[in-house]
């Protein structure tokens, strides 16, 4: 026992070490991941709110696709509770734009997915069941229980003194 009790103080430092770090890591990751969510929502959605209306069905059909997985992805992301407030910012401005851009629609597409006669390979019940509550939980939060513009500007009023 005592050629153990040497060892265990630094033993506890090194699991100690790699925890934190192991945190720290996926502190940043998660901040980064919402950023590159975000960035990577910006494009589909400036080329459909461009074009849409000069848009085939099939060319409308595959930006609305790629806009409702990035929405997925944004809603489910931003539920995180360790999500920085610049990153949750940043992602919460692009997700109220496609949300309001998009309506119910990209709620109905993962609903209609769920619902299809057989379902396509590889889909998980239990996960569009997750994608769905996030997506309507995003709603809410950010399109129908969101700040009247005038609140909205003194809060960025607030924070910009704040920085300042």
């Amino acid at each position: 026992m005592k050629k153990i009790q040497g060892i265990l103080l630094p033993l506890a430092l090194v699991f100690g070490a790699i925890a934190i770090f192991e945190t720290g890591a996926r502190y940043g990751a998660t901040n980064m991941r919402a950023l590159a969510i975000a960035s990577e929502l910006q494009l589909p959605l400036g080329i459909y709110f461009s074009g849409h209306t000069t848009m085939d069905d099939e060319s409308r059909a595959q930006w609305v696709a790629v806009i409702d997985n990035g929405i997925a992805a944004g809603a489910i992301h931003r539920q995180l509770w360790y999500l920085g407030k610049e990153s949750q910012a940043q992602l919460d401005k692009i997700l109220r734009f496609a949300l309001s851009m998009r309506g119910d629609g990209a709620a109905k597409r993962f609903e209609a997915i769920a619902n299809s006669e057989p379902l396509p390979e590889g889909v998980n019940l239990v996960k569009l069941d997750e994608i769905r509550r996030a997506i309507d939980i995003a709603q809410v939060e950010l399109i129908d229980n969101a700040p009247a513009p005038n609140e909205a500007e003194t809060e960025q009023a607030k924070d910009a003194k704040i920085d300042s």
